[in-house]
């Protein structure tokens, strides 16, 4: 292997830490971005953190200084996010690889100046993640208008070029007065930019293979939970009538044509008492909606693409954002069951899971059934209006074991967080963390010490 261009015990070192550090943050500022983006409510506003997914990669180019850094890290951080939970699967893995290779080739053109590229670099590698969601992402008649598109990308770039180039540079001028690093090389040595630079492409078109594979449609929709009959709905076979509606995901407005969620439900009978309904997605990713809406939101409707036993199908027009689901397999129904919050023998408050839908993040789970993704709030949220005056201590009790932990560390810390998890039509609550760490399953009451 030629010399500049072998991953010393150091490089790896720095290039693993930045990998996992960038991972696991870009899993905190997508819940982040979700906020603003639920706050603020107009298409863009989740690009305001782009960079801060950058930086990460520009750091490990600066400090290694050798060529297949960007694309290495790229890759890495990407695991770290699929493994920490991100919603989107797969994809993660080809923004982040997408956003190596751009600062790899930004990094090869000459006659311009380190610090130059640096900034270029985050800007355009930023910029990626929007026309990779564009392309994969996106529900079918979702793709963002001409001048929307613009906005979000231009959003994206500046945070890229803000966050990304400027603040890495920075950090990477500092470490070299300081001598911890050496200033960056302008050498070049082609060969093995290439090499590397070809690999990153070749991955590339493997993970994209994958996820169009994965993502493909099932061709049908059970219908499953508390209902009269287990049913499957298929676009080809269906006497339901297609509708066309008018709505906006994250501030952008768009018509989509589909089939009314709540007609698709009715044929398979819906049960007395069901309050809501999980829409399941090939690739294990679920969230709720009430029944309250399916019966109140006229914009609520399943939309299909392609044909046949490869047909997809998207839920579009939930007022949640995080209910757009893409690559619908299953709509399972099932009535909600409280918990109770007791302090001493009272009930003092109960928690609803339907009343905190827009505040739930999704984590996977390793649990005896299998790997899951679930949905939760932080418990901290759930105690947030309560009287906690000499509370000291919650207690979370199953039928045969407790978790509890001092008022102070959740109140501190929202990783402490319940957990809806549906099995058939039963639900259950579980106590774990967003890293995916379990601390009490079946929790049928919280009590306050």
């Amino acid at each position: 292997m030629k010399k500049g261009y072998y991953f010393s015990t150091r490089d790896l070192l720095f290039i693993a830490g930045f990998s996992a550090v960038g991972g696991l943050a870009s899993t905190y500022l997508n819940m982040l971005g979700d906020f603003f983006q639920s706050f603020l409510g107009f298409a863009g506003t989740t690009q305001w953190a782009a960079g801060l997914h950058i930086i990460w990669i520009l750091l490990a180019v600066g400090i290694v200084n050798k060529s297949g850094t960007a694309i290495l890290v790229g890759i890495l951080k990407g695991v770290v996010e699929l493994l920490s939970g991100n919603t989107h699967g797969i994809l993660v893995l080809i923004v982040d690889l997408v956003a190596g290779i751009i600062v790899e080739l930004v990094f090869m053109l000459p006659a311009i100046k380190s610090s130059t590229k640096n900034i270029l670099a985050g800007g355009l590698a930023a910029v990626s993640n929007v026309f990779v969601f564009q392309l994969f992402a996106s529900v079918p008649a979702d793709t963002l208008a001409y001048w929307s598109l613009l906005i979000v990308a231009g959003m994206a770039f500046l945070s890229g070029v803000v966050f990304g180039g400027v603040l890495s540079q920075i950090v990477l001028k500092n470490l070299a007065k300081t001598g911890v690093i050496s200033p960056r090389s302008e050498e070049k040595k082609k060969v093995s930019q290439w090499v590397s630079l070809l690999v990153g492409v070749l991955l590339c078109v493997v993970l994209v293979f994958v996820y169009l594979q994965t993502s493909r449609g099932e061709g049908e929709i059970v219908i499953s939970g508390n209902v009269t009959e287990t049913s499957v709905f298929k676009e080809n076979q269906t006497e339901i009538l297609p509708v066309t509606v008018e709505t906006t995901l994250q501030g952008t407005a768009g018509a989509y044509t589909g089939y009314p969620i709540k007609d698709i439900l009715s044929t398979a009978g819906i049960g007395e008492n069901t309050d809501m309904v999980l829409v399941t997605a090939s690739d294990g990713y679920s969230y709720f909606i009430t029944m309250d809406e399916v019966d109140s939101n006229p914009d609520l409707i399943i939309v299909a693409s392609g044909e046949g036993e490869e047909t997809a199908y998207s839920l579009v027009g939930a007022l949640n954002s995080k209910a757009w689901v893409r690559g619908v397999a299953e709509l399972v129904a099932f009535q909600s069951t409280p918990i109770p919050i007791m302090l001493n023998e009272d009930v003092v408050g109960e928690f609803r899971s339907q009343d905190w839908q827009f505040e739930m993040d999704s984590v996977r789970f390793e649990l005896a059934e299998g790997s899951k993704k679930l949905q939760g709030v932080a418990v901290n949220k759930v105690l947030a209006s309560m009287d906690l005056s000499g509370i000291t201590k919650v207690v979370f009790k199953a039928d045969d074991d407790v978790y509890e932990s001092d008022l102070a560390t959740i109140q501190q810390d929202d990783n402490v967080r319940i957990f809806i998890n549906i099995e058939g039509y039963e639900m259950s609550y579980l106590v774990g963390t967003l890293q995916g760490q379990v601390f009490l399953e079946n929790v049928n009451s919280i009590h306050l010490q």
